[in-house]
């Protein structure tokens, strides 16, 4: 889902509560279980972290919210109602047969991604919960998934513009494979993110210029690259705000 569609999501629940507010003072008044008018929603969407995945495609509660996807990728989101306990199911593309699933509740005004990683020779899912609210004043989040069982543990650089590597401290340290950070805060700005092998400054892989607005929140998936070997490392980033 675009950022603008995304924007006007939490903006109709924002105005939905506005118009809402009269007819809610008189259900606390009355007893009366919910307002007319608002849908309630939730938005999912699918992170493939996984070596061993074909292309697949991803339900929940039968409604296909991906399609022919492979890893490294991060899906847009898509709208589904809430709340809702139900099941997501992992197809490889074309069958009908569900080589992985998740059972989750869904609730209203959350945010969601369906997270495909490896688990021996297969491919398992797990759900996680993503963030929803705006990083203190000018501030943006990151959140961290390493995948990169190749490479192995990982420091990660934010590398502010106009400086290098040498003259800036990790991020984070010693990042292992199949390991996920909580979301961290850093000032909003122009940043360039790096990825060594942990010790060293030894570049595995370095990103484009990132020009970050405050309120961003953004996940970075880290993976071992499958067909070339320089850069070794393939990062794929998604939007979760702003």
């Amino acid at each position: 889902m675009a950022r603008s569609a995304r924007k006007a999501f939490w903006e109709r629940w924002s105005g939905a509560t506005l118009v809402a507010a009269l007819p809610l003072f008189g259900c606390l008044l009355g007893g009366c279980q919910s307002v007319q008018g608002v849908t309630p929603e939730t938005m999912v969407r699918v992170i493939d972290a996984s070596y061993n995945a074909p292309a697949i495609d991803v339900t929940v509660g039968g409604t296909p919210i991906a399609a022919n996807i492979a890893g490294p990728s991060i899906t847009n989101y898509a709208f589904l109602p809430a709340p809702e306990t139900t099941t997501a199911y992992i197809y490889p593309t074309g069958t009908k047969k569900a080589t992985a699933s998740v059972a989750t509740t869904l609730q209203a005004s959350t945010e969601h991604s369906i997270y495909i990683t490896d688990s021996g020779a297969g491919y398992s899912a797990t759900l996680l919960t993503d963030q929803i609210a705006t990083p203190p004043a000018g501030d943006i989040a990151f959140r961290f998934l390493q995948q990169a069982q190749t490479t192995g543990p990982v420091d990660i650089y934010l590398v502010p513009g106009g400086s290098d590597l040498t003259g800036t401290k990790p991020l984070l340290t010693d990042q292992i494979a199949n390991s996920i950070t909580g979301y961290l805060d850093v000032p909003a700005g122009t940043y360039t993110l790096v990825v060594t092998p942990t010790g060293t400054t030894k570049t595995k892989y370095t990103s484009a210029s990132l020009d970050l607005s405050a309120g961003a929140v953004r996940t970075v998936l880290i993976m071992d690259a499958q067909l070339t070997s320089n850069p070794p490392v393939t990062v794929v980033i998604g939007d979760d705000l702003n």
